[in-house]
């Protein structure tokens, strides 16, 4: 919280000199002197008492502690849960929390590089038996995946804006499974450190979306290749946190902007869609904004799924 305070202490510095140059310029005897310089420093003290405000309110909002509820659950880790979960992982989790990419879910980089902006140390976290995650109930790790509140009650940083909260309730239990048996890596990556950027866009609503009081029941499509199950994939991948609401590119920060796909889809062929998703797939290299190595994963059902709906929206 450090980082988060001392950025609050800058900006209040800030409001208070831009605040005394206001009244200085007040004083002057020149009235174009005296109106510049309240106009030019007075925009600045209310701009950096606005900022000062929402990082205060974003950083609280980081760091409270969270009250959720959760019906008590034991996963029964069957083979099929597993490999549903071994799945999951690959395609929603291990772009974050691996590396490379790949299971096991070791720990990431640090995710605020991805952004381009100083938004602190926002490393995804050593997912596998050698964390504290080992001790925490099946409760426990099923609000985190859906809530983002870990089992302390506080906000975790990506984990609350990502498609995770959209997991139906079977395969968010599947995910579970497959930690629990996952292979031991022993990783420990940097605590969380936002800076006050981070808070500011907390306070702004752009990222740490508002936290449930309970855990809401989540109930999937029919794992067929339909539009309406291609939808239930497109929320839970989180294409529309680079794509936009719209599909249209347009985002706010501190996600990077994305091609308006609109067009594309509106298009493409099936079998031609196939194809570019494996073809980049092949070429991608570490640091992609694009995670085709990801989707490539895939399977034929969701892939034909996901085609027909972004054919569907995007022809209307």
């Amino acid at each position: 919280m450090s980082e988060s305070i001392i950025g609050i202490i800058i900006l209040l510095a800030l409001t208070v000199l831009f605040g005394w140059l206001t009244l200085k310029g007040w004083r002057a005897h020149r009235a174009w002197v005296k109106w510049l310089s309240v106009l030019l420093a007075g925009l600045f003290t209310i701009s950096f008492a606005l900022l000062t405000v929402i990082g205060v309110l974003g950083t609280y909002k980081i760091f409270r502690a969270y009250t959720v509820s959760v019906s008590e659950m034991t996963v029964a880790a069957t083979p099929d849960q597993i490999s549903r979960g071994d799945h999951l992982a690959q395609v929603l989790c291990a772009g974050c929390h691996s590396l490379n990419g790949d299971l096991p879910l070791s720990g990431g980089k640090n995710l605020s590089e991805d952004a381009g902006l100083p938004l602190g140390d926002i490393y995804a976290p050593n997912l596998t038996p050698a964390t504290d995650i080992k001790d925490w109930s099946d409760s426990d790790l099923f609000r985190v995946i859906r809530t983002g509140v870990d089992d302390e009650g506080r906000a975790t940083a990506m984990a609350s804006i990502v498609g995770t909260q959209a997991l139906s309730d079977e395969d968010t239990l599947a995910v579970i499974a497959y930690l629990r048996q996952s292979p031991t890596v022993e990783n420990e990556t940097p605590e969380f450190k936002p800076t006050i950027l981070m808070g500011i866009f907390a306070g702004a609503g752009l990222v740490l979306k508002d936290v449930p009081s309970t855990v809401n029941t989540i109930s999937a499509p029919p794992k067929t290749a339909t539009a309406e199950y291609g939808k239930y994939v497109l929320t839970y991948m989180d294409c529309m946190s680079c794509h936009g609401e719209n599909l249209d590119g347009v985002v706010p920060p501190p996600f990077p902007p994305a091609p308006d796909i609109r067009n594309y889809f509106s298009q493409v062929s099936k079998e031609d869609f196939f194809n570019v998703v494996h073809a980049f797939a092949l070429s991608s290299q570490p640091g992609d904004v694009m995670p085709w190595k990801v989707i490539s994963r895939l399977d034929e059902v969701e892939l034909e799924a996901l085609y027909l709906y972004l054919h569907q929206v995007t022809s209307k």
